[in-house]
């Protein structure tokens, strides 16, 4: 088998091979101590007589000594440095020496990095002259670190230099193929001299080389293989130019290799966007498991999911997963400020070749979007009270509501008789006039001012939202008992015959007038112990568990007074009470009247105020006084 060379040998050609070293050099002889190049030499060694001439051959090995470290020699037969295992052969122009690292007659020298050297020269005779030929021989050995190849090499082989030295660069090849410098710059190759040694670094799974995937309890690790060569060309004194070709295939052996998933989610797009990788050919998704759920590829796509296939430059590929922030599979939490978080928990599942091996791998993405639209709530007066509609907003009902202050449940709906009904995007509730949650803001000729406080609260962050809204219900009759001792009472004179004008009306004490009055009505405020109010004592008291209370006299003054009442507790905490006027039977007919005192046509449409459960009661009695 012949080929042609591309390019004509140097004058000395060396070869680091994975587990040799070789060195070709033209023939060079000694005349009279000068060194001169013959070219077409025509040695003994050959193909019909390399017995006879190889018996004449010497070679000789310089090395330092053990102890002193001045370098020694020893000459010894070819047959010898045969048996010691180098290999001496000739062509009808060079001479080869060829030998194993860790040869007897090598040595290693640091020059930044540990270098094999063997210094030799061979010897033969060739008609009346004594030839010599440099076969010296220096090969570096590669250091790997972390998830490069690093491959060191001395600038200068000083055991195979004679100065001045000219450097003629390096190239770096894969798999015998020379790389152009713009192409192994794209492939992350980096040629860097520092302090008189060359590196060549490549990145952990470079284009170039081989990876295979492996797995071990659930631990995803990679070995990476890469059969990489450099030339090394100078010239010095002795040689125009000598190239050095070495060649090493490269193994980085199960080194743990966690997928790195890159995260191109965008939030104001809504959606999540993974990539996970990157793996070689023999990884394969399986599937993906979701919301605790797993589905396979040919189904993602049906449940909203997209899943595919991203192939990279360098021969790997990785996954792509898109999930909309909306889906089921994405958890949200309120954060406050209108912020919600967005999570997505997946695991991706693969299936190692040839081997079947499963790997699976989890992974997390969170984000914070500013998209939340808070619940509101729309009010309106109604003829029985106030209806609300509280709208729920976009984000899952994580929110406590409270009425007037109660929290709003089942309870208090049966206890108020709110009317509820819920739809799919609001709440409607119908707070009734007279029930828990509604605030009595102030009586007057107008009517009743009350309001309707909801409350928002959000369980998690505790984030508030207070919606307020008031209203006025005309009355025509009403009695208020305020906490206080308070009485305010609105009554109305539009039934009396003949009329009567409110402004003459009082209390038992004449000093006691109206605050307000227009043509039909008449306000009052009063304190529970002024304007001659009356308490009566009563020990039957069957609604308290107490020893004494206090209970209204119902013995009415016919034709001349209205009784009203409120219950306070004598001891404890007082709430506040309005109440309608209840029917009662039609007032006795007055024995004795004035003519200040009103008919009995008209006492017969009066109703007296009542309100609460308590053991302390006062009794007021309004007189109408005036002209009839």
């Amino acid at each position: 088998l012949t080929c042609l060379l591309q390019q004509p040998w140097s004058p000395r050609e060396m070869v680091c091979e994975e587990n040799y070293m070789e060195v070709k050099s033209i023939a060079v002889c000694e005349i009279e101590n000068a060194l001169e190049v013959i070219p077409g030499t025509n040695l003994t060694l050959s193909a019909q007589g390399s017995e006879a001439g190889l018996r004449e051959w010497r070679v000789v090995f310089r090395l330092p000594h053990q102890e002193t470290g001045a370098m020694k020699e020893e000459t010894v037969p070819v047959q010898m440095a045969h048996l010691l295992g180098y290999h001496v052969n000739t062509t009808q122009s060079r001479i080869l020496l060829r030998c194993a690292y860790g040869s007897r007659l090598s040595y290693t020298v640091q020059m930044g990095i540990d270098v094999e050297v063997v210094t030799a020269m061979v010897l033969y005779k060739h008609q009346w002259m004594i030839l010599k030929v440099d076969t010296s021989v220096a090969c570096p050995t590669r250091t790997l670190e972390g998830s490069h190849v690093v491959w060191s090499f001395p600038q200068v082989f000083s055991a195979l230099v004679q100065p001045p030295f000219g450097n003629r660069g390096v190239r770096v090849g894969i798999e015998n193929h020379f790389l152009s410098d713009c192409l192994a710059n794209q492939r992350g190759y980096q040629v860097l001299e520092r302090g008189g040694t060359v590196e060549i670094q490549v990145p952990f799974g470079a284009e170039g080389g081989l990876l295979k995937s492996h797995v071990n309890n659930n631990q995803y690790s990679q070995s990476y293989f890469i059969d990489l060569f450099y030339l090394h060309q100078w010239q010095d004194a002795q040689w125009t130019l000598t190239q050095q070709r070495t060649f090493r295939p490269l193994y980085l052996v199960q080194l743990p290799r966690t997928p790195v998933l890159i995260n191109n989610t965008v939030p104001a797009e809504g959606v999540f966007s993974l990539i996970l990788g990157a793996f070689p050919h023999d990884v394969s998704l399986v599937n993906i498991t979701v919301g605790g759920h797993p589905v396979a590829w040919v189904e993602a796509d049906g449940l909203g999911l997209k899943l595919s296939h991203v192939p990279f430059p360098n021969g790997t590929h990785g996954y792509l997963l898109e999930v909309p922030f909306p889906h089921p599979v994405v958890s949200q939490k309120y954060l406050g400020d209108q912020y919600r978080k967005y999570t997505l928990s997946v695991v991706f599942s693969f299936i190692i070749s040839p081997q079947a091996q499963l790997y699976h791998h989890t992974a997390t993405v969170e984000s914070d979007v500013q998209d939340v639209v808070l619940p509101s709530v729309e009010a309106r007066c109604t003829q029985r009270g106030v209806q609300l509609l509280l709208h729920y907003g976009n984000i899952d009902w994580q929110w406590e509501v409270y009425v007037g202050g109660l929290r709003l449940d089942w309870e208090l709906v049966e206890l108020g008789g709110y009317t509820v009904s819920a739809q799919v995007d609001h709440l409607s509730m119908e707070v009734p006039l007279y029930s828990p949650g509604m605030t009595y803001e102030g009586l007057g000729l107008q009517g009743l001012a009350v309001s309707v406080q909801m409350t928002i609260k959000h369980k998690d962050t505790g984030e508030e939202q207070i919606h307020t809204h008031q209203c006025v219900f005309p009355v025509r009759e009403l009695l208020v008992c305020l906490p206080d001792g308070e009485m305010v009472v609105l009554i109305d004179m539009s039934s009396v015959v003949p009329p009567v004008d409110p402004k003459w009306v009082t209390l038992l004490d004449p000093a006691c007038g109206p605050l307000f009055t227009d043509g039909t009505q008449a306000l009052f405020s009063f304190n529970v112990d002024s304007c001659g109010t009356m308490k009566v004592v009563s020990w039957t008291c069957s609604h308290l568990d107490i020893n004494k209370c206090f209970k209204c006299s119902y013995n009415l003054i016919a034709s001349l007074e209205i009784p009203v009442g409120c219950v306070h507790p004598a001891n404890g905490t007082r709430t506040l009470g309005i109440y309608q006027p209840h029917s009662l039977p039609p007032l006795p007919h007055a024995s004795h009247s004035r003519k200040s005192r009103t008919p009995r046509s008209a006492r017969a449409r009066k109703r007296p105020f009542w309100i609460g459960q308590s053991d302390s009661l006062a009794r007021l009695a309004l007189e109408l006084t005036g002209d009839f």
